[in-house]
């Protein structure tokens, strides 16, 4: 059984945490993003790894994301044609344009 003591303790750790943002060059988040994404970590577990700070959190699955209102819903489905109902068949046509896309020479 969890203590609740212990719970509260690390609650309250996390409620004290210091989140720091900076406003690097273009070129070093850049940088510092793809060398995350090469090394399967956030931004912010390879900036702790930089700094010598211990990264607890595992290796992440890297995931890409937008989002679509209706219209942009109903104009994909369209041209996939598809039912414009069916999300998950727009989203793994747009999977798919992806996947070519990134199988494309530089």
């Amino acid at each position: 059984m969890i203590n609740k003591k212990d719970s509260w303790q690390k609650q309250e750790q996390a409620v004290r945490a210091t989140q720091l943002a900076f406003d690097l060059s273009s070129e070093a988040q850049k940088f510092i993003k793809k060398k995350a994404i090469d090394a399967e970590l956030t931004p912010s577990d390879m900036i702790r790894r930089i700094l010598d700070l211990e990264v607890k959190s595992k290796k992440t699955r890297q995931r890409l994301s937008f989002n679509l209102n209706d219209e942009e819903l109903q104009l994909l489905a369209t041209r996939f044609n598809v039912d414009p109902n069916d999300k998950r068949s727009v989203k793994q046509k747009v999977a798919e344009i992806l996947i070519q896309f990134a199988q494309q020479p530089n």
